[in-house]
């Protein structure tokens, strides 16, 4: 089955007649109504520049901007008041549908004859064909009879025909005023012709030395300024001054004195000319002269300065410009190129630099060019043995000297000051890693560091000294620089963040020995390199033995401490019940008793908190101790003797990860619980659950404190036998020695030969 789509048909001739002429009616009178408004608008421009100009007298520049602003305006509103309403097209729909509002209601007759009319073929859609030309015919019978006009405001109309009318005769006026009054005509000949023509005035000014509001002057001079009051002014005393813009906008304003000529008429000031500039004259009455731009004529000048800077060549930076006004901070070492141009050529030209006068060679071709290289002088872009100066860039003021080849020298100072920095020594931070303050002779010093230098390192290295036991306060202490490479090969390396280890058993320490261990930096400075120290780390080495014991003895005071949580975690518990089980007094206020339960559920929150932090303060410790007894190679003899009992297995997996899973999996879950608590303190029923899950959770921390506590006492035990089985094989290997020294010597001669034999 086919859709056919009905054809559209134009409308009736009468409606389309009466429609058209409708749009033209409405088309004039909406010109008329944007014309006239337009036309105000025009016309409150023309005054309101009228009043500004005479009330405030503009310069040129000032009314060819208000010139400007007023076209632009009067053109905007043109657009909006006149063409954008024309631009706008009714439909006949929305026409007809005015008209019929307006004449006889909002029956629409002949609104449907005409969406009727556009129909070719209603049949299709099942529309009786007798019906629709009734229709029709009945909507072209009402449509003669309406007077399509009447849809209009002619009330509104005959306003704006008043308007236009209105303001038409008050522009005319105006026009013939420029043309036969003074008044408008000035007006008319400032702000649209922008002649020179000044107000009628009581005071006139002749500005001496001034053509077409231009001035040429020399560029430095002292000029004199001569202001004349005319002799067809009808007041002459008056002050007058000179206002002067500079041409960074800023106006000065200077009184001018009476030269005693033209009967007192002249007025003199001195101007410094150092750049462009406009003035104009001002009386005391009010009255001024049009803006005077002043141009110069230039004596020699830098119009065109660049410094470049040479770094050291170990810094490896490229030469760069220095840019700003100075002073300029410069590497010591470093070379400065000056190029600059001048204005005009040149007859000679002169580097003054720290009291010393040197001659700059100039181009044959370019005599406008120059350029010199301090130290080391290249003149004129040649490079000659009688050029070459061996001396250093020196700090403080250069100052380039020109002479024209007229003789005229530079008035304006170009000068810049060059101040010389130092290359700083390299940024050092250091730190020891899991060792305390004693040593094994056997033992390496893990030491992180972050080191930074300007320019690049060159070598890092540690600096060990130290004093043996028997050594006298006199005596110098020992010295050893023990050097690492971390650095790459290729280059300098300007940060560098890496760990170093310094290994003790090759310097043969004995026990005893108080060992002082800096780590030091260099950077690439060449002949007398910056370097930086760290901190310094004060060591004393001991035995093994020595060592063993200290270590047993920070752990049991890690033991003890987490016996002190333990207790303070089973108070915490009982206080927990304690808050649970407590019942509002008699007479107490609900809201205020809530409020102290609250506050006390937030204390022991905090003290649960404090508990996590506690354990893993000791975790961290423990982490500390295993760290350091692989450091100093205890755990070597220790595994030798228990190798089913190393202490990674009894500080790690019984001690360090059960306080770490203890407080993430347990603690935490019961700082949450109690603060379940706190929330419903209003509650009792809920309250009491989450108590009794707090409490819960808190008896499982306290169970896993046990089993961590037992775990700390069976290492401190074992640690114990293990101390005493070794200080045995000590003790046996140091028989074992001195029976073979009896053996090979066969008699013991004196206290010295037996010593060690039967020691514990």
């Amino acid at each position: 089955m086919s859709l056919v789509t009905p054809k559209k048909m134009s409308a009736p001739p009468v409606i389309a007649a009466r429609l058209s002429a409708l749009r033209g009616q409405l088309t004039r009178w909406l010109t008329i109504h944007g014309a006239g408004r337009w036309l105000a608008i025009v016309l409150a421009i023309i005054l309101a520049d009228i009043f500004i100009d005479r009330v405030f007298q503009m310069d040129l520049a000032q009314r060819t901007i208000m010139l400007v602003v007023m076209t632009g305006t009067a053109l905007w509103f043109l657009f909006l008041r006149v063409l954008r309403p024309l631009m706008v097209r009714t439909s006949d729909d929305a026409l007809v549908a005015k008209v019929e509002q307006i004449t006889d209601g909002s029956n629409e007759q002949i609104l449907s004859t005409l969406q009727l009319a556009r129909e070719a073929d209603l049949a299709q859609t099942g529309t009786s064909k007798t019906l629709v030309e009734a229709t029709i015919a009945d909507g072209i019978a009402r449509a003669r009879s309406l007077d399509f006009s009447q849809a209009l405001d002619h009330k509104q109309h005959r306003k704006d025909v008043t308007l236009l009318a209105l303001v038409g005769g008050v522009l005319a006026l105006l026009a013939i005023g420029v043309l036969a009054t003074g008044f408008l005509g000035t007006w008319f000949s400032r702000n649209v012709m922008l002649s020179s023509v000044q107000w009628p005035q009581p005071t006139y000014l002749e500005i001496a030395g001034a053509a077409d509001g231009k001035m040429v002057l020399p560029l430095g001079a002292k000029h004199k300024q001569i202001v004349t009051i005319t002799e067809d002014s009808s007041v002459t005393d008056v002050n007058v001054s000179l206002e002067v813009e500079g041409v960074s906008g800023n106006r000065t304003t200077y009184p001018m004195t009476t030269t005693g000529k033209l009967d007192g008429r002249e007025r003199v000031y001195e101007i410094n000319v150092t750049n462009e500039f406009r003035f104009r004259a001002t009386t005391g009455n009010g009255m001024q002269t049009d803006w005077i731009d002043v141009t110069y004529v230039e004596p020699p000048a830098v119009v065109d300065l660049q410094l470049t800077a040479t770094a050291p060549a170990y810094t490896r930076l490229e030469p760069a410009p220095l840019t700003g006004g100075g002073p300029y901070a410069v590497l010591e070492g470093s070379r400065l190129a000056i190029t600059a141009s001048s204005n005009k050529p040149l007859a000679s030209a002169t580097l003054a630099a720290a009291g010393e006068a040197i001659p700059i060679r100039l181009p044959d071709g370019d005599p406008t060019k120059l350029s010199i290289t301090v130290p080391g002088a290249t003149v004129g872009g040649d490079t000659g043995a009688d050029d070459e100066r061996d001396t250093s860039l020196a700090g403080g003021e250069y100052e380039l000297k020109l002479v024209d080849q007229s003789g005229l020298a530079n008035i304006r100072r170009s000068r810049f000051t060059v101040t010389i920095k130092e290359d700083q020594a390299p940024k050092l931070r250091t730190d020891l890693l899991g060792i305390s303050g004693l040593v094994t002779q056997r033992a390496i010093l893990p030491m992180a560091f972050q080191a930074a230098d300007d320019y690049g390192l060159s070598q890092t290295w540690f600096h060990c000294r130290w004093r043996e036991p028997e050594d006298l306060e006199d005596t110098p202490e020992k010295t050893r620089q023990v050097y690492f490479e971390v650095l790459p090969v290729e280059g300098p390396v300007i940060t560098l963040k890496d760990a170093a280890v310094l290994d003790l058993e090759p310097l043969a320490l004995p026990q005893g020995t108080s060992l002082r261990v800096t780590m030091n930096v260099n950077d690439t400075k060449p002949v007398t390199p910056n370097q930086a120290a760290s901190k310094e780390f004060l060591l004393r080495v001991v035995s093994d033995e020595e060592l063993r014991s200290d270590l047993l003895r920070r752990e049991i005071e890690q033991r003890k401490s987490f016996e002190q949580i333990y207790q303070a975690q089973l108070e915490l518990m009982s206080a927990v019940e304690v808050v649970s089980a407590r019942e509002i007094p008699e007479g107490m206020d609900p809201g205020k008793f809530h409020q102290q339960l609250e506050s006390q559920l937030i204390d022991l929150i905090r003290d649960q908190k404090g508990v996590g932090t506690s354990v893993d303060r000791i975790a961290n410790r423990f982490e500390e101790f295993l760290v350091e007894v692989k450091n100093n190679r205890l755990d070597e003899a220790e595994n030798e003797l228990a190798p089913e009992q190393r202490i990674e297995t009894r500080f790690d997996e019984k001690i360090i990860r059960p306080i770490r899973n203890m407080d993430q999996n347990m603690i935490s879950v019961a700082n949450r619980n109690m603060d379940n608590c706190r929330r419903l303190t209003n509650d009792a029923v809920a309250l009491g659950d989450a108590v009794a899950q707090t409490i819960a959770i808190q008896q499982e921390i306290l169970t896993e404190m046990k089993v961590i506590l037992e775990a700390m006492n069976t290492s401190e035990n074992f640690q114990e036998i293990i101390n005493e089985m070794l200080n045995v094989k000590a003790s046996t290997k140091s028989i074992s020695t001195g029976i073979k020294q009896l053996k090979s010597k066969q008699t013991i001669d004196s206290e010295e030969d037996a010593q060690g034999i039967f020691d514990d």
